[in-house]
């Protein structure tokens, strides 16, 4: 098999602020489990460790939260993010920026033409006090992540953005299998769109991903029965206890000439981005 195309398990790994990070290697994905709650708690959004590497709008945002939690696990994820990409980019996070693909993907930015891929494709999620941070250099990817728990409307929804085959897999469970296996769906169904850079609406039956009901560990293995849908390879894991996770990488490399090698001076190539929300 071609290199570019090999598929290697993603690795799941913890991440915390002054951690040094390994560029990943072709075909490699990292996802980095980040704690979003600190211990102990801070009050002060400014002692955050993070805090020092937000951009002003991001700050801003941070404390328009009318909730304290929500404003520190905010400022908590965006600042690990910066802090993960600027090591992978050998650039300072706070020259870190970011852009937006035509379907509204974040992704980051360069002085390089439109077209060419970026040097890092990531993808964010988060769910209560924990976050996922999904890295690679040569792969495009989505992430989503669920925290266990019972959603009254599920039958709505699956009748709303699943296949037939789907709402009939479906139907078949009873509780509390159906509970975990629809959000196991869903999140399958989001870290495509995700790496697609998509939405719900008309797309999310384009995609068979069908509800998972096989045992979870915290290391990602391929989802059952599909692990392949289309040209993406669909992985599942149980990030924590309670928590659901799905990862789509695309099954080809798309490296390009931006890709910096290991030992690259620092860069401020992201400089001349447009800052974004992620």
């Amino acid at each position: 098999m071609d290199d570019r195309n090999r598929q290697i398990p993603p690795l799941l790994c913890d991440w915390a602020s002054g951690m040094e990070l390994a560029r990943p290697q072709a075909g490699e994905t990292y996802v980095l489990r980040v704690d979003l709650d600190p211990r102990p708690e801070c009050d002060n959004l400014e002692q955050l460790l993070q805090w020092s590497v937000l951009s002003e709008a991001e700050r801003a945002r941070a404390s328009r939260f009318v909730r304290p939690r929500d404003g520190r696990r905010f400022a908590v994820c965006r600042g690990s993010l910066r802090l993960i990409l600027g090591q992978l980019t050998n650039a300072s996070p706070q020259a870190v920026a970011f852009r937006f693909s035509p379907g509204g993907k974040p992704e980051l930015a360069g002085p390089w033409p439109p077209g060419d891929p970026p040097l890092v494709r990531f993808n964010v999620t988060h769910s209560d006090d924990l976050a996922l941070i999904a890295v690679s250099l040569d792969r495009e990817l989505g992430v989503d992540l669920e925290r266990l728990r019972t959603i009254s409307e599920a039958a709505r929804i699956v009748e709303s953005y699943f296949t037939s085959a789907e709402q009939a897999q479906f139907a078949a469970l009873e509780e509390p299998v159906s509970a975990s296996a629809f959000l196991r769906g869903w999140t399958r169904k989001e870290a495509i769109l995700k790496a697609k850079g998509v939405g719900l609406a008309g797309l999310a039956t384009s995609y068979e991903t069908m509800f998972g009901t096989t045992e979870l560990t915290d290391k990602f293995s391929p989802a059952a029965p599909l692990p392949r849908i289309g040209e993406w390879w669909l992985w599942e894991a149980s990030p924590r206890e309670g928590y659901f996770a799905a990862l789509a990488v695309h099954e080809v490399s798309r490296s390009g000439p931006n890709c910096l090698p290991a030992d690259s001076p620092p860069q401020d190539l992201w400089l001349h981005g447009k800052q974004g929300s992620t």
